[in-house]
């Protein structure tokens, strides 16, 4: 089994797979696909070898024990084919934009559109849904943060999973995945379970080309939202 969760940046799927790992029944990949990404964005012309032979190996992997992918929607958009989507099972970590695009500004100046994440999403959740019939399992972050032991579990029982509640407290410390990007990953090393967000953040303060990205964004977020396993709609 290949379980993806595809993420917009936030620290919060970073703290999903310290879960992951706590679980003990997943190999767990953190962004799997970011250093083939790095290379691939800028170039004219695109190769997509490197990213067939991650996800062989990854597929590969996954007939010895069960695999756990959190990646960022946008990693894989545009360079990843089909075999990926097919092999997995999809699920989606929503973000709400007015606090996850003031974050991404505050780590990343120069940020694009689509490093934001959301109209990546927003196409793979769409593709799944027209390739599979069906709507791929979604959950909320506000509602992950302020309860998540009721979300943890829809989540993993529309899955077909055992929640195994347990792993809903874990460790602080670092992942070997985060080698190289640990600033990005700094919360969710120091973490050891999931709190409510307390952060008030006065979007005044931004400048004006983020509150216009966080404009276009909510209505994506929203309508994947009206789709989560609780706390949507």
């Amino acid at each position: 089994m290949i379980l993806n969760l595809w993420c917009v940046p936030r620290s919060l799927s970073t703290a999903f797979e310290k879960m992951m790992e706590q679980r003990g029944d997943f190999l767990v990949k953190g962004e799997p696909y970011f250093n083939a990404y790095l290379k691939e964005t800028g170039k004219q012309s695109r190769s997509h070898t490197e990213f067939s032979s991650i996800t062989a190996f990854l597929v590969c992997q996954s007939t010895i024990k069960k695999v756990f992918i959190k990646e960022m929607a946008h990693h894989v958009t545009g360079y990843v084919g089909d075999e990926l989507f097919d092999q997995g099972e999809n699920t989606f970590l929503i973000r709400d934009p007015r606090l996850s695009i003031p974050s991404l500004y505050t780590m990343l100046n120069d940020y694009t559109e689509k490093d934001a994440g959301f109209y990546s999403q927003l196409e793979l959740f769409e593709k799944i849904r027209t390739k599979t019939g069906r709507v791929p399992v979604v959950m909320d972050g506000e509602a992950l943060r302020q309860d998540p032991r009721t979300v943890v579990t829809a989540y993993f029982e529309a899955l077909g999973l055992d929640p195994m509640l347990h792993a809903l407290n874990w460790q602080t410390g670092g992942r070997k995945d985060w080698t190289g990007r640990e600033e990005w990953h700094q919360a969710a090393g120091n973490s050891t379970g999931f709190i409510p967000n307390a952060e008030q953040i006065d979007l005044d303060r931004y400048p004006l080309g983020v509150r216009q990205t966080i404009e276009r964004c909510l209505p994506i977020y929203n309508y994947l939202r009206s789709f989560a396993v609780h706390g949507g709609g």
